[in-house]
């Protein structure tokens, strides 16, 4: 059994949530899966992105993606909340039915989604 570490665990550098995944397969288009969710930092000048994780799971009907966070080298003093957005067209259209968003090594955790479709 591993030792407990007498440090306590890191928080994450941000809070992140409101995660949605849409399956848009309204014509003319093929099906587009857009994910969005917003990310809040304790200061200014961060981004966010969404990459599919390389490899996947498993399971070819949940989607892997990483956050990936970029860390300004001058930051401002004030919290700010951030909209993310990733987009993919899949082959077949409805090829995913949920999205896990993998957490940081920082201590959050995977969320996982539900995949909604629009039709």
């Amino acid at each position: 059994m591993p030792e407990k570490s007498p440090y306590p665990p890191r928080k994450p550098r941000c809070q992140c949530g409101e995660w949605v995944a849409h399956l848009d397969l309204m014509p003319p288009s093929p099906g587009t899966l857009r994910v969005t969710g917003k990310c809040t930092f304790p200061t200014t000048g961060h981004t966010v992105t969404l990459e599919p994780a390389v490899p996947q799971g498993i399971n070819p009907k949940i989607l892997l993606l990483t956050k990936k966070i970029t860390v300004p080298d001058v930051a401002g003093d004030a919290i700010t909340t951030i909209d993310v957005r990733f987009e993919e067209r899949p082959n077949p259209p409805d090829l995913y039915k949920q999205v896990t968003i993998l957490g940081s090594s920082e201590g959050e955790k995977d969320v996982t989604i539900e995949v909604q479709e629009v039709h």
